[in-house]
């Protein structure tokens, strides 16, 4: 279970990656049918009790509408209120909102475009331009969707997106059946040979995950996630140099993936280098869009290999504040007892 969460945030957050974008306000946007919008109770303390929605539309930087782009609504705390996604003309709707403050991100690959706004009793309006084509990007790691990408058939496609918000939900049977039909639909479809990868590595079939990995990168050399997730596999072997090696080419492509410095950091702390691990975990930190439980277990360890015993004391605390349950919760609480004995 505890593998299963560390994977389910990896994958995740390789949805909600920090890229610079544009964001505006514009006059009007259309609006999808109610169905796809979600409405959010007033349960959030500090707003008042005014209700309000938004109005908003994704397009691509040439103002092309995308469709299927998620788009969440985080609260005042940055946690992720509630998410919809763009109908076919790039809109989304989001209604019964407490006034306050809120962020919405529309979330493309591993990239993503965000716009602040303040909801009262008129209806706000916001659109979201994203640094991709006309087409949702499954993540290649640039700015720009690649030719493998445009070679992409639509249902296959859609099969993978259904795939994605399956693991978001965390039905993995669900997410497994239909990213085998988006591949038996497109064999060479890189995205889905790496979600694939994301699900073999949740039931620990490290082999198939390193297969289909390296069957993404031979469909499209240029996808960044694909590398990424194959040093995730080759570090749960220890092949921490390997990992490395890997990673750089994962870090040109896409230099913003909090995940590239969390693998390498990983990969240090294996080779024993704590310096380099507690550097690297800084940087992911700065990248990370949400505070990951796993990023303080890490350190901790680093810190402990630094002798540094306090700072790793607090990092155990703060991850058993947010994890309290699991394997790696009880092995967390004997790192930390020791610690404690250490210091008396």
């Amino acid at each position: 279970m505890a593998r299963r969460v560390v994977l389910f945030a990896f994958f995740l957050s390789l949805t909600t990656l920090p890229v610079v974008a544009q964001t505006s306000v514009f006059g009007s946007a259309p609006a999808p049918p109610p169905s796809q919008s979600q409405r959010l109770e007033p349960r959030f303390g500090g707003f008042g009790h005014e209700m309000g929605s938004i109005v908003g539309k994704v397009s691509s930087l040439t103002g092309q509408p995308i469709k299927d782009v998620q788009v969440q609504l985080r609260d005042f705390s940055g946690a992720v209120a509630t998410s919809t996604y763009t109908d076919a003309a790039g809109g989304f709707m989001f209604i019964g909102l407490p006034a306050g403050t809120y962020e919405l991100v529309a979330i493309s690959g591993i990239v993503q475009a965000s716009d602040r706004v303040e909801v009262s009793g008129t209806p706000v309006t916001s659109v979201l331009r994203i640094p991709v084509r006309d087409k949702p990007d499954d993540g290649a790691g640039t700015a720009t969707v690649s030719v493998a990408q445009f070679q992409v058939p639509e249902k296959a496609r859609k099969e993978y997106i259904k795939a994605s918000k399956a693991t978001a939900k965390l039905k993995m049977d669900e997410a497994a059946e239909h990213v085998q039909r988006a591949l038996e639909i497109y064999p060479n479809y890189a995205a889905a040979l790496t979600l694939r990868a994301i699900l073999e590595l949740d039931r620990s079939q490290i082999g198939a995950a390193m297969n289909d990995t390296q069957k993404a990168i031979q469909a499209d050399g240029n996808y960044a996630l694909a590398y990424t997730v194959l040093a995730s596999a080759l570090n749960a072997t220890g092949r921490f140099d390997e990992a490395l090696q890997t990673l750089q080419r994962s870090e040109r492509l896409a230099p913003d993936i909090w995940q590239v410095y969390y693998e390498q950091a990983k990969a240090y702390l294996g080779k024993s280098d704590y310096r380099s691990t507690v550097r690297l975990l800084d940087r992911a930190q700065s990248l990370a869009s949400n505070d990951f439980p796993q990023m303080h277990m890490l350190r901790a360890r680093a810190l402990i290999g630094l002798n540094q015993y306090a700072g790793a004391g607090a990092e155990l605390e703060t991850f058993l504040q947010k994890t309290p349950e699991g394997p790696e919760s009880e092995q967390a609480r004997s790192m930390l007892a020791k610690i404690r004995e250490k210091n008396q």
